[in-house]
C-alpha cells in the first residue's frame, strides 16, 4: 500500500480536529458572556428606604437633559486647548477613565451602560454581533417611562433593539472609509433633538475619528480636522438655550494606539477622557483624577434617579455628584454600597463577608451616616456635620472600591471540561501527526493513518460515560442535552487519538517487547530544529510574547546564515578533496562568488525591519517594488499572462497615485475621485485576465482536448499551471491592498525563498548519503521561519491594535463583513499563505525539472503528498497546542488578557489560515494531479 496517497487526507482530518479542539478550548477559557447565577438574580433590584429604621428618601433626578457625547477612539491626549478649544475651555471637570480590555466597541458600550466587565472573546463577536443584553442602564429607563434618543453606530440597536424611544442609526459603521457623513447625520439628528424637550438621555456617536485612525493613522492631518467638528457640535449644545438644567458627558468608548489601531492595552487605546459640561459648575481640578469606566453605569443611574443595573460592579464618581444635596449625595453613596454588597454575600458568603475589613467599613459609614440625617435634615451644616460626612464618604467609597475590585476578579469564569477536552483535541492531533511524520516506516504498524471501526466504537462508549459523569459531577457544563450529546463526538476521537499516541510512544520507549526495529525514517536537521525549539520555548514569557517579531528577526537570519555557511563547507570540502592545498583559497574564493546571493538576501532581510523609515521615497520604492515583483512573476507566466500581470501592476501605481500615497500626475479632486471607480474595475480585469489566461494554459488538455486539438500535458504541469496562476493573482490583489511601503516585501519574499531553497539543493548535491526527504525538512523549516520573519515585516505584533482594517474596504462602497474578513486576511497573512504556496510550486516545479540528484531520487510530488503537507501542517500545530497548555497555566497571570490571550487568537487563527489554503490546494492535489 503506497500510503502517501492518503497522507492529504489524513492531514485534513488532524487539521480538522485540531481546530475543533481549540475552538473547545476557547469556548471554555473565554465564555461568551458573563452571566448571573441565580442567587444574583434574586437580589432586589428597589433602591433601599431604610437606613437603621430611619426612612431615607430617594433623590429625584439632578438634570433635566443629559447627553452623551461619545466619541470613537477619542483618546486622553486628544482634547486639547488648540484642537478642540470649546471643549477643553468650558468643561467643568476634567476626568479620565480608564478602559478595560478588549478596547473594541461592542464590549466598551456594554460596559458603559451595565457596569460590568466585558469577557475578552468580545473582541472576536465584535463584527457584525447582535448580542441583546437583558439589563442595563437603558432598560431601567425604559422602565420607568423617560423618553431616550439616539443617533450613531448601530451597535448600540444590536445591543438595545426596544430600548431607545428615537434612534437614527449609522447602518454602515463598520464602513472605515466614511469619514463624514455619518457624523454629519448624527449632527443632523442632534440639531433636531435640541429643539424638543421630552427627552431624559440623548446618546450621540460618531465614528469619524476611528475610520480615520484605521485608515490613515492618529498622525492624520484629518484627525485634527476631525477634532474641531466635534468641537463645533459641542458647542451646538453648549450655545442652546432650551435647557437651563442640562449635563454633557464628553467622553470615547476606547482610546487610538499610534498607529491608528486599537483593541490593546497600551496607555493610548485604555485611557480616555471623562470632560463634564453644565450651567452651573465649579472650576476643573488641576490634576486629572482616574476612575474606570464601569463606574459610569451606576454614577448615572443615580443622576438619572433609576435602580443601578444588576450586573453592576462599578463604584460612583464623586465629581459627578456634586449637584446633589449632602443627604441626597450620602444616599446615592449608600445606595451604590449596598449594592455591592449584596453581589459580595452571594459571591462570596455571607461568613466571609462578615469577617472581611470592608465589611467593617460600611458599618461605620452606615452608623455615621444615620448620624448625620437629622441635623443635614434641620439644616444643620456646622463643622461637626462636616467631618462626619467625610468620614461616612470615605468609608463608602473605599469599601465600594475594595468590593469592585474583588467582584472583577471573581469574574474570571473558566469551564474546565471544554478546556481539558480542547487540549486533549489539540495535544493529541498535534503529536499524532508529528508521529506520522517522523516514522513514516511505521505508519502501518502505528496505525496513524485510519480508525478503526471496533476501536472507535469502544471510544464513544468510554466517552458516553464520562460525558455523563463529567455533567453529575459539573465538570462540563452545556446549556442542553442536545449540546451535551455532541459533545460525545469530540471526546471519543480524543480518547481515541491519546490511547494512539500513547501506543506509539510506547513503542519507542520500549523497543525490545516488539519484533519489529523501530528507527527514524527522516534524519533530523538539529540546528534546525534547535532554532524551532527555542522560539517555542519562548512562549512561556510575556515579554517574548510582547516582542516576539525580534525572536523571530534572530532566529531566522541565524538560521539563513547557518545554512548558507554549512552550503559553503560542503561545496569548499567537495571542490578541493582532489586538488593539491595550495589552490584553497582559489577554491573557496570561487564557492563564496557562487553563494553571493544569498548574502545580498541576509542585507536585504535587515533592512525590511526599517520600512516605516522609507516614507520619503516610497514613491519610487513602490515603484521598484511593482517592477521587481512583475519580474518575478513573468517566471510563472507565458507572454500574454505577463502582459496581465504588468498591466495589473501598473494600476496598482495608479491607483495609490490617485488616493495620494505616491506621485502621481496633478489631476484636479473632482477627476480624482471619478477615475478611482474604474482604476480599480481595470485591475479587476486584468487580474480575471491572469486568472482565466492561467486556466486556459492548464484546461484545455483535460476538458477540451478534442475541440482544440492540442497534446494533452501530463496531469503534473497542468496542476503546476493552475497553482501558478493562482498565485500570481493571489500576489498582485495584495499588491493592490497592502501598505505602499509593505509592497517591497512581496518580491523580497520570492527572492528569500527562492535563494534559500537553492540553498537547500546546493547543500543536498554536496552532502553525502543526503536525501529527498531529508532536503524538504529543511525547506520546511526555513521556509516556516522566513514566513513569519516577513509577517512581522508587515508591522503585525501579537497586539490587537496592529491589525490593518484599511483593505478590507478597497474598492468597497458599504460594509460587506466577507469580502472585509476575507481582505483583511490575505492582507494580514500574506506571508504565510503565499510562502507555503510557493513551496508547493517550487517542489512542483523541481519534480518535472528533475535535475541533479533528483533524478536518483523518488519524484517531488510524492514528498508534497506524504512528507510536505504534513510535516508544514506539524510545526504550525505543534506551537499553538503547546501555547494551549501554557494559557492553562498563566490563567491566574497579571498578563493574561493583555497579553496572553491576544497570542492564542493569533495562533489559532493561523491554523485556520493554514487550514482553508491547505483544503484549497488539497482540492487541486486530487482534481488535476494523476500519477502514472
Amino acid at each position: 500500500m503506497e500510503y502517501h496517497k492518503s497522507r492529504m487526507g489524513y492531514t485534513l482530518c488532524m487539521l480538522t480536529l485540531f481546530i475543533s479542539g481549540a475552538v473547545l478550548f476557547l469556548i471554555g477559557f473565554f465564555p461568551a458572556s458573563y452571566t448571573a447565577s441565580e442567587a444574583e438574580n434574586s437580589i432586589p433590584n428597589d433602591r433601599p428606604t431604610t437606613l437603621h429604621g430611619v426612612r431615607l428618601e430617594t433623590p429625584p433626578p439632578s438634570y433635566d437633559s443629559l447627553i452623551l457625547f461619545l466619541v470613537d477612539a477619542l483618546r486622553e491626549d486628544f482634547p486639547s486647548a488648540t484642537s478642540m478649544p470649546v471643549a477643553f475651555s468650558k468643561a467643568c471637570e476634567k476626568l479620565t477613565l480608564h478602559v478595560d480590555i478588549p478596547t473594541v466597541t461592542m464590549p466598551r458600550l456594554k460596559s458603559i451602560t451595565t457596569g460590568t466587565l466585558s469577557n475578552f472573546i468580545d473582541i472576536a463577536l465584535n463584527v457584525g454581533h447582535t448580542e441583546q443584553l437583558e439589563d442595563s442602564l437603558l432598560h431601567r429607563l425604559k422602565q420607568r417611562n423617560r423618553v431616550v434618543s439616539f443617533a450613531g453606530d448601530h451597535t448600540w440597536i444590536n445591543l438595545f433593539p426596544s430600548e431607545f424611544t428615537r434612534h437614527a442609526e449609522n447602518n454602515d459603521s463598520f464602513f472605515v472609509n466614511d469619514f463624514y457623513e455619518g457624523d454629519r447625520n448624527v449632527t443632523r439628528v442632534l440639531e433636531s433633538e435640541l429643539e424638543l424637550k421630552d427627552w431624559s438621555l440623548l446618546i450621540l456617536h460618531y465614528l469619524g475619528l476611528d475610520h480615520i485612525g484605521h485608515v490613515e493613522g492618529n498622525a492624520s492631518p484629518k484627525v485634527q480636522h476631525k477634532l474641531k467638528e466635534m468641537d463645533e457640535a459641542l458647542q451646538k449644545i453648549l450655545d442652546h438655550r432650551n435647557f437651563p438644567n442640562y449635563l454633557v458627558l464628553l467622553t470615547g468608548d476606547h482610546g487610538m494606539a499610534e498607529g491608528g489601531g486599537h483593541g490593546g492595552n497600551t496607555p493610548a487605546e485604555t485611557l480616555v477622557p471623562l470632560y463634564l459640561y453644565s450651567k452651573n459648575c465649579s472650576r476643573p481640578s488641576s490634576g486629572s483624577k482616574r476612575y474606570n469606566q464601569i463606574d459610569l453605569a451606576p454614577t448615572l443611574a443615580v443622576l438619572l434617579s433609576v435602580e443601578i443595573p444588576s450586573q453592576s460592579i462599578g463604584c460612583l464618581i464623586p465629581e459627578m455628584l456634586q449637584s446633589l444635596s449632602l443627604e441626597h449625595e450620602l444616599y446615592a453613596y449608600f445606595y451604590n454600597a449596598h449594592h455591592l454588597l449584596n453581589k459580595a454575600r452571594v459571591k462570596f458568603g455571607h461568613e466571609t463577608v462578615r469577617r472581611s475589613d470592608y465589611y467593617t467599613w460600611y458599618q461605620n459609614a452606615t452608623l455615621l451616616h444615620r448620624k448625620l440625617l437629622l441635623p443635614l435634615r434641620d439644616g444643620d451644616g456646622s463643622g461637626a456635620s462636616q467631618v462626619l460626612y467625610q468620614n461616612a464618604k470615605l468609608n463608602y467609597i473605599r469599601m465600594a472600591r475594595e468590593i469592585s475590585g474583588l467582584l472583577s476578579d471573581s469574574l474570571v469564569k473558566f469551564d474546565y471540561g471544554f478546556i481539558v477536552l480542547g487540549l486533549s483535541l489539540t495535544t493529541a492531533t498535534s503529536l499524532h501527526i508529528v508521529l506520522s511524520v517522523l516514522f513514516l516506516d511505521l505508519t502501518e504498524q502505528l496505525q496513524l493513518d485510519r480508525l478503526k471501526p471496533v476501536q472507535l466504537l469502544i471510544c464513544l462508549a468510554m466517552a458516553a460515560l464520562l460525558n455523563v459523569a463529567s455533567h453529575v459531577l459539573d465538570i462540563i457544563l452545556t446549556s442542553s442535552m442536545f449540546y451535551g450529546i455532541l459533545l460525545v463526538v469530540p471526546l471519543a476521537l480524543s480518547i481515541y487519538l491519546t490511547f494512539d499516541v500513547a501506543q506509539a510512544l510506547l513503542k519507542i520507549a520500549l523497543p525490545p517487547l516488539y519484533t519489529r526495529r523501530l528507527k527514524l525514517s527522516i534524519p533530523l536537521p538539529l540546528p534546525l530544529l534547535m532554532c524551532f525549539a527555542i522560539r517555542t520555548f519562548t512562549l512561556g514569557s510575556s515579554s517574548f510574547i510582547e516582542f516576539e517579531y525580534k525572536t523571530w528577526y534572530y532566529l531566522g537570519n541565524t538560521i539563513i546564515l547557518l545554512t548558507a555557511l554549512r552550503t559553503l563547507r560542503r561545496r569548499i570540502t567537495k571542490a578541493n578533496v582532489e586538488l593539491d592545498g595550495r589552490h584553497l583559497h582559489k577554491i573557496a574564493s570561487a564557492c563564496l562568488w557562487q553563494q553571493r546571493k544569498i548574502f545580498v538576501v541576509l542585507i536585504l532581510l535587515t533592512l525590511m525591519r526599517y520600512l516605516h523609515r522609507f516614507h520619503a521615497i516610497r514613491s519610487t520604492l513602490m515603484l521598484f517594488s511593482l517592477m521587481l515583483l512583475w519580474a518575478r512573476l513573468r517566471k510563472f507566466a507565458q507572454l500574454p499572462q505577463s502582459c496581465a500581470s504588468a498591466a495589473a501592476c501598473l494600476v496598482v501605481y495608479c491607483y495609490r497615485g490617485l488616493n495620494g500615497q505616491v506621485q502621481f500626475f496633478e489631476l484636479p479632486s473632482y477627476l480624482t475621485s471619478r477615475l478611482m471607480v474604474p482604476t480599480l474595475v481595470v485591475f479587476w480585469c486584468c487580474l480575471a485576465l491572469v486568472l482565466v489566461l492561467g486556466y486556459r494554459a492548464a484546461l484545455p488538455q483535460t476538458l477540451f482536448d478534442k475541440s482544440f486539438g492540442e497534446k494533452p500535458m501530463p496531469p503534473k504541469s497542468v496542476l503546476l499551471q493552475l497553482l501558478q496562476a493562482n498565485l500570481t493573482s493571489s500576489l498582485l490583489l495584495v499588491a493592490l491592498l497592502q501598505k505602499v511601503q509593505n509592497v517591497v516585501l512581496l518580491p523580497t519574499l520570492l527572492i528569500a525563498l527562492d535563494e534559500t531553497y537553492k540553498l537547500c539543493d546546493a547543500f543536498g548535491t554536496s552532502a553525502r548519503k543526503f536525501s529527498v526527504r531529508l532536503l524538504h525538512v529543511y525547506k520546511i523549516i526555513l521556509t516556516i521561519f522566513v514566513a513569519r520573519m516577513f509577517y512581522f515585516y508587515q508591522g503585525n505584533s501579537n497586539s490587537l491594535s496592529t491589525i490593518d482594517l484599511t483593505p478590507g474596504y478597497i474598492g468597497q462602497t458599504s460594509y460587506n463583513p466577507t469580502i472585509v474578513g476575507l481582505f483583511v486576511t490575505l492582507n494580514t497573512y500574506s506571508a504565510e499563505i503565499h510562502s507555503f504556496l510557493y513551496l508547493i510550486v517550487h517542489t512542483l516545479r523541481s519534480d518535472l525539472r528533475s535535475v541533479g540528484i533528483m533524478q536518483l531520487q523518488p519524484p517531488y510530488s510524492v514528498a508534497a503528498d506524504s512528507l510536505i503537507a504534513p510535516l508544514y501542517a506539524s510545526l504550525v500545530m505543534l506551537p499553538a497546542a503547546f501555547y494551549l497548555c501554557l494559557m492553562v497555566g498563566f490563567r491566574y497571570h497579571l498578563f493574561i488578557y493583555s497579553v496572553f490571550s491576544p497570542k492564542v487568537l493569533y495562533d489559532c487563527y493561523t491554523v485556520l489560515v493554514f487550514y482553508f489554503v491547505f483544503v484549497i490546494t488539497t482540492l487541486y492535489f486530487k482534481l488535476f494531479k494523476r500519477d502514472a
